[in-house]
């Protein structure tokens, strides 16, 4: 038979573990998110830690960017991508992304509904199927988290046919705590309005659509979005001038700050769901 002592021990183990869990579960909601905009330059390619250690890649960068991000995956501690999302198929948001899922272990792979006849897409699809990754469809609606305090949600596309390729988009929304962001890879004008429509658009950061081209972030959007912090992920001296004088005068009527990977090179933003700091990678 238990003496007292021993049954006091017992209870008493029972009750520091009760306290103990939901402490570890709310701790969790401060630890760090990083959402690290690559420096690929006239392209896009964003990695996100999750406090849990999920990783999610968005896009893979242009054609001979393969080592810069494996790299710098790598470096990052990056031993497997739980999530990969493909936002459309056009070459500076694929092109090196068939080298990368190669690399690492791949989870599931979100892409658009957008077939497109390039070798870019077609190497893409060779490697999906030599490791047999899953696919699923990246549209409106599809949500997740990862781990406790950090959940996914893709804004757009929501519709089946759009006159221009952007605007088939995957449109990202990442909430830690009270701060969101808002990844748009190369949506345009169409996009946005479809965004605004259904709501649940506001951000405190926002990745600027098409590298700032001025075939969106219109001052509509802005205005509704409330974000005071814009992310470009632009190339040095590109060939089309962007990110555009109109999508600059925008953000600075906005007195929006302002990050450029041709300025700073990576960007990682850490956000403990109450605070988000930027801090910069320049390696030119």
């Amino acid at each position: 038979m238990k003496t007292t002592k021993q049954l006091a021990a017992f209870f008493l183990s029972v009750v520091l573990i009760c306290m103990t869990v939901p402490q570890k579960a709310h701790a969790d909601w401060f630890d760090p998110l990083t959402i690290h905009f690559l420096d690929v330059g006239q392209a896009d390619c964003i990695l996100v830690k999750a406090p849990n250690g999920q990783t999610m890649l968005i896009d893979g960068g242009d054609e001979h960017d393969a080592e810069e991000i494996i790299t710098y995956l790598k470096r990052e501690g990056v031993t497997q991508l739980d999530i990969v999302v493909a936002t459309h198929p056009h070459h500076d948001h694929i092109g090196s992304l068939d080298d990368v899922i190669r690399e690492f272990p791949v989870s599931v792979l979100y892409m658009p509904n957008l077939p497109y006849d390039t070798k870019y897409y077609h190497d893409l699809f060779r490697v999906i199927n030599e490791k047999q990754i899953p696919v699923d469809r990246a549209k409106a609606g599809v949500n997740f988290k990862m781990g406790f305090s950090v959940k996914v949600e893709m804004l757009a596309p929501k519709g089946s046919y759009y006159k221009h390729i952007n605007d088939y988009s995957a449109v990202i929304k990442i909430k830690h705590g009270k701060k969101t962001f808002l990844l748009m890879a190369d949506a345009g004008a169409e996009e946005e309005k479809e965004i605004l429509s259904r709501g649940g658009y506001k951000a405190d950061v926002i990745k600027l659509g098409h590298h700032g081209a001025n075939t969106g972030t219109t001052m509509e959007f802005l205005k509704k979005v409330k974000a005071k912090t814009a992310v470009i992920s632009v190339g040095r001296n590109n060939p089309y001038q962007f990110p555009s004088k109109e999508v600059l005068y925008r953000l600075d009527n906005r007195n929006m700050t302002v990050y450029r990977t041709d300025q700073l090179g990576a960007i990682i933003a850490t956000s403990n769901g109450k605070k988000i700091m930027f801090r910069t990678n320049v390696l030119h």
